[in-house]
């Protein structure tokens, strides 16, 4: 049973010298491992760590926001670590990721973080209806304007090749196919 100290930085103008004295004092036996990572996602060292823990071992970080920048993230981390049999511990929080109350301390913030993305959801799609009932259509823009398209297929219908009206209209031929094939199959749904 080991004990293990990450420490983590945003960028290169600062170090981990505060949270490593700090953490080094109260767990002077455990093994330091220090990353400076961007404001993405690569955590290389934290995931070198991770993948070498095993049950019964101690992870000691200064606070939660060290191990990810999303609490999903962090989350999912902690009951991953959990599942295993490490022990997490966060000074700051002053949870025991181990203990019974602990514990208790995870599901609650899983409850949070699944209740926050309920609602979430929840506001997106009102926001989406109430959009459509104003008559604007949520989504991404059409590429090409409606003249375009129909431009298209008329050109179609006259019987020039797809390649000629992808160059006269400055589409691909793929999407002169896929707008021809879509009217036609249109056209012989109305037909049968």
């Amino acid at each position: 049973m080991k004990r293990y100290i990450y420490t983590r930085v945003s960028t290169g103008f600062q170090d981990t010298q505060n949270q490593t004295q700090l953490l080094v004092q109260q767990f002077p036996d455990a093994e330091v491992v220090e990353e400076v990572a961007s404001g993405g996602k690569a955590r290389p060292k934290l995931t070198e760590l991770i993948s070498r823990l095993e049950k019964g071992d101690t992870l000691i970080v200064a606070a939660l926001d060290r191990l990810g920048r999303k609490t999903v993230e962090i989350l999912s981390l902690i009951e991953d670590l959990d599942r295993r049999g490490v022990i997490l511990k966060s000074l700051r929080e002053g949870v025991d990721y181990g203990s019974i109350s602990g514990r208790l301390v995870v599901q609650i913030l899983v409850s949070v973080a699944e209740l926050e993305k309920s609602l979430i959801s929840q506001r997106t799609k009102a926001a989406l209806e109430a959009k459509r009932q104003q008559g604007v259509v949520g989504g991404r823009r059409p590429k090409f304007s409606k003249e375009q398209v129909e431009r298209a297929l008329t050109l179609r219908e006259s019987g020039v090749t797809l390649k000629h009206i992808a160059q006269q209209l400055g589409m691909s031929v793929a999407r002169v196919q896929q707008l021809t094939r879509r009217i036609e199959n249109v056209k012989s749904k109305r037909s049968s």
